[in-house]
């Protein structure tokens, strides 16, 4: 039987499993019901008792379900329901006009949770309408995500409702679903998450067997959409698919493969994937495979293949897109059968192998077709101890060429002191050479840190400066991490930069305070835990905290912040210990029912950890709403808040003559989430 998420023969699609597909075409149906029934009517109860036996079938062998939502398609573990459906297509439509990005159902959805979920995505949007009210509905095992188009900034345009646009969301959709599969969050966010932020956490979810099939399920899916896909989006797509390939491991990628199927599935894979992947990630593909197919592909032709990606990936030329069908055409005819074993010697392998991957001829030191390499140059001299103009010629258009950090290499690996490994480190410690490495970007990271430690606290006025003028958030994190090693040295300048007026300057430099646990002498945070951007607000709050002082005040202030990433800081500072002054605080943040609901449930675990009166009283009128006729307790609505509550005063106040009434009216509700809390609770356990 062939793998679930395998590659589909050609101008197939892959299909989901029946489990999947009923109830999506259930959801489907109740939504039209819940649309055109009015409430009330008993109809939707049968509709939405359907959803909930059918999602329950679904969950009985894991925790939640997400699936993410294209114009015309819903998209689950990489596999993208059939645009031809017209329940389907209806249903991702419906989705997609209320800017749903994605859909995540957890274990635990009720029928009544069912309801209200459905009569929220019945109501019709009204253009350009954002999704102000998400997460504050009655459906707390429902999330809806939203996916933006300013978040997909990579699929172009977006607004056109053309072919090319939707293809483009398509491949931009694919790619936001891996990413969050790698990721293993239903976490929304406002960025698009980067290619070596996926690879990580593929690399560190290595060997789980569900979750490498879906992985492989987005790969097969995005080989398929970009063999045909082109336009701006598309391109970006690839581009990312190609960095995050390349930073996957070997191992990692073979392993992905072999999980792709048997090997006609992965031989159809490699070639939707040399039409659509970039140059050098279709080499590095053709590579693996072959080992995983047992198979040799001769030496001489990876050198050709590693020299044809070299040329597809120069700037925009003849000799690009020539290159670029080249390898292409390769690929395709290589996948048919592998074979021809290497009959060169090995040394003589190296050599050839060293020379497919330079770009000889493009710097023009010297005039002619075949002028040497600056690299060669200066490989040259440090081993020869040899030193002129040159050379230096040489090491300056690495520098233009933004190969500075080869030069570092090249001084660390110097098989001997002397003049030129002197000189070439002066070169690069200098203000403008650190400047220079940062902007190189990680391929520079290891250079930059041998070169800052070297030049020790001298590095922090370019690091700053950096950080000041930087438009690359790459640059500017790597400015943040270097100045936080270097620890106090960086303290003296820091606070001379104090008084700059760029918001996200201050912020940064906040940030590195904190980071350091140190203040520069004569510094005070106060000022900025009252700055208007509450962004600045964030990383002083934060500074204050971890430098110590009069904790008791800097929460009190943070208790009464707009800012809702402010309050979230306080509480989670108080979750260990709470200064008894700040519970009336956190106390009238509870009470506040404009403070946000998981605001409010982070409350009270605060006051859970506390002994206080005041803080038993609290919990006590957020989880009651008053008694019945015979003079019981009626508990509120399950919150967030007020499970919160009951389960704090199960773990804190379980027999306390005012909790206790609170607590049996808990027990006596049936309602599974707060028996499971109070099960759980440690001291009524």
């Amino acid at each position: 039987m062939n793998h679930p998420l395998a590659a589909s023969p050609p101008g197939e699609r892959l299909a989901l499993s029946r489990g999947l597909a009923n109830f999506l075409v259930e959801l489907a149906i109740a939504l039209q019901h819940h649309g055109v029934y009015p409430p009330g009517h008993p109809f939707l109860a049968r509709s939405a008792e359907g959803v909930v036996r059918r999602l329950d079938t679904v969950l009985l062998d894991r925790a939640s379900l997400s699936f993410g939502v294209a114009r015309r398609q819903l998209v689950i573990e990489g596999v993208a329901t059939d645009e031809s459906n017209p329940v389907l297509s209806g249903l991702a439509d419906r989705l997609h006009r209320h800017r749903v990005g994605a859909v995540t159902l957890r274990r635990g959805l009720d029928v009544d949770e069912v309801s209200a979920f459905l009569c929220f995505l019945a109501r019709e949007t009204e253009p350009g309408r954002p999704p102000r009210e998400w997460g504050n509905e009655g459906w707390p095992h429902a999330s809806l995500h939203s996916l933006s188009y300013a978040q997909l900034e990579l699929t172009g345009d977006g607004a056109a409702d053309d072919g090319h646009a939707t293809a483009g969301v398509r491949a931009a959709q694919l790619w936001v679903g891996l990413a969050r599969a790698a990721l293993a969050s239903g976490t929304e966010t406002d960025e698009t998450p980067e290619p070596a932020v996926v690879a990580k956490a593929i690399e560190q979810n290595a060997h789980a067997v569900a979750y490498d099939q879906v992985i492989v399920g987005y790969l097969l899916q995005l080989a398929q959409e970009l063999r045909t896909e082109g336009g701006r989006g598309s391109a970006e797509v690839r581009r990312r698919m190609s960095d995050m390939l390349g930073r996957l491991n070997p191992a990692t990628i073979k392993r992905l493969l072999e999980m792709g199927g048997d090997g006609a599935q992965r031989r159809r894979f490699l070639l939707d994937a040399s039409h659509g992947f970039a140059s050098d990630a279709v080499v590095r593909l053709v590579e693996i495979a072959a080992e995983s197919e047992g198979q040799t592909i001769s030496n001489s032709l990876v050198r050709l293949l590693n020299k044809l990606a070299t040329h597809a990936g120069e700037p925009a030329g003849a000799t690009r897109a020539a290159a670029d069908s080249a390898l292409r055409e390769q690929v395709e005819a290589l996948v048919g059968g592998w074979g021809l074993a290497d009959p060169n010697p090995q040394a003589y392998t190296r050599v050839l192998d060293g020379l497919s991957t330079s770009l000889a001829g493009i710097i023009d030191l010297l005039p002619g077709p075949n002028s040497p390499e600056p690299e060669r140059i200066l490989e040259t001299a440090l081993e020869v101890g040899g030193n002129g103009p040159t050379i230096w010629a040489a090491v300056q258009r690495m520098e233009a060429a933004g190969q500075l950090h080869r030069v570092v290499h090249l001084l660390a690996d110097a098989p001997r002191p002397g003049e030129l490994v002197d000189a070439g480190w002066a070169y690069a410690c200098r203000p403008d050479g650190v400047r220079r490495l940062l902007r190189e970007g990680a391929d520079a990271s290891a250079a930059l840190d041998a070169v800052l430690a070297r030049t020790g606290a001298d590095a922090v006025p370019p690091l700053l400066d950096e950080l000041a003028d930087s438009e690359s958030r790459t640059v500017r994190r790597a400015a943040v991490d270097r100045l936080v090693a270097l620890g106090p040295a960086a303290l003296p300048e820091i606070g001379r930069r104090m008084a700059d007026d760029r918001w996200y300057l201050i912020r940064n430099l906040l940030s590195i305070v904190a980071g350091i646990g140190a203040a520069p002498d004569g510094f005070s945070v106060a000022p900025f835990l009252r700055h208007e951007d509450e962004r600045v607000r964030r990383e002083a709050f934060k500074a204050a905290l971890r430098l110590g002082g009069d904790r008791e005040r800097v929460l009190g202030m943070a208790l009464t912040d707009p800012d809702t990433q402010v309050l979230r800081l306080a509480l989670a500072d108080c979750a260990d210990a709470c200064p008894a002054p700040v519970l009336p605080l956190v106390c009238r943040r509870i009470d506040d029912p404009a403070t946000e609901p998981e605001v409010r449930a982070l409350a009270a675990r605060v006051l859970g950890g506390s002994r206080e009166p005041i803080a038993v009283a609290t919990l006590v009128r957020v989880a009651s709403a008053g008694r019945t006729l015979l003079g019981r307790v009626r508990l509120a609505h399950p919150t967030p808040e007020v499970l919160a509550a009951i389960a704090a005063l199960g773990r804190g106040w379980p027999q306390h003559p005012v909790a206790k009434p609170v607590l049996d009216a808990a027990r006596r509700s049936g309602h599974p989430e707060m028996l499971r809390l109070l099960t759980t609770s440690p001291a009524t356990a």
